[in-house]
């Protein structure tokens, strides 16, 4: 078993980086709550971690490569190589979150580690005017910073990770969408996600979800494309597949059965579902994992 190492480029497409970066394993050297004084300068020093600052209340310059003047909810975003300095007022000093960490990336294929090198895709500097998402992100940075602080215990990394990995999924949606989206609208689309995986394999329509949200079928239908790529019902229609596809590693052989348990009131209509996702039919993907079925 070897470990083998690739570096991505700028060039890599946004969404490939982004699904490597899920495998992320964070290590946090620093968490901290910093309220600082009117006398508070930082002088310049090339950074060598990855460091967030999100600001709160007060005012600050801060520079990373470039100089900005920062306040409630703009995030700064250093990475290693950055020049970092900055300081602050005295009649309104800067209170702010801030946490550096390092990260690998790594994944298992053909019997390989292999560690990935993936930049962030976040600039600098970003201002979450959203007051919903900047109200969620402060609430993760508190968290985390609590979590730093706490005795060890069984489940403080994961916390703590968890604490991280909500924090860049919201930063990642907020910069690729141009900062033009809202977390109300991801609140309400991860309402009807939840929906959907507790109600699959059910008789679920379009109307149906849009009366449990309250809103209109065409309105929920693209603020659930913008988010998550796919409309309401492809994303059903997936989770319906992917489900599938646990019960035929369980042991369910008959199609007939499973797109019924799944959801699927038409087996012909499970089946040409099955084969667009996944590029093969039921019955081959049943035959094709019947000889690596494990008891689990």
């Amino acid at each position: 078993m070897r470990l083998r190492i690739i570096i991505h480029s700028e060039g890599d497409s946004m969404n490939d980086a982004l699904g490597d970066l899920h495998n992320m394993v964070p290590h946090f050297t620093q968490v901290i709550h910093r309220v600082v004084n009117g006398s508070w300068v930082n002088h310049r020093k090339v950074w060598d971690t990855h460091s967030f600052i999100l600001v709160y209340d007060g005012e600050a310059v801060i520079g990373c490569n470039e100089e900005q003047r920062v306040g409630k909810g703009d995030l700064i975003y250093f990475k290693p190589g950055d020049v970092r300095w900055g300081y602050t007022f005295e009649d309104n000093p800067m209170k702010c979150y801030g946490m550096d960490f390092k990260y690998s990336c790594l994944l298992f294929d053909n019997d390989d580690w292999i560690k990935k090198d993936i930049p962030l895709p976040i600039q600098s500097f970003l201002h979450l005017n959203d007051s919903h998402l900047f109200s969620r992100v402060l609430h993760l940075f508190q968290n985390l910073t609590k979590e730093w602080i706490s005795p060890t215990t069984f489940n403080k990394v994961s916390r703590e990770r968890a604490y991280f990995m909500e924090i860049l999924n919201l930063l990642f949606l907020w910069n690729s969408s141009k900062q033009s989206l809202n977390y109300d609208k991801i609140r309400k689309v991860e309402k009807v996600s939840q929906y959907i995986l507790d109600n699959y394999s059910r008789k679920v329509k379009l109307q149906d979800l849009a009366d449990y949200i309250q809103l209109s079928q065409s309105y929920l239908q693209v603020i659930f494309k913008d988010i998550t790529g796919s409309s309401p019902i492809e994303y059903l229609i997936n989770v319906r597949i992917n489900k599938s596809k646990e019960l035929m590693k369980e042991g369910y052989q008959n199609i007939g059965e499973i797109s019924e348990l799944v959801g699927f009131n038409d087996a012909f209509y499970f089946s040409r579902c099955f084969k667009r996702i996944e590029g093969i039919t039921p019955t081959e993907y049943r035959s094709t994992i019947s000889s690596q079925r494990q008891f689990v």
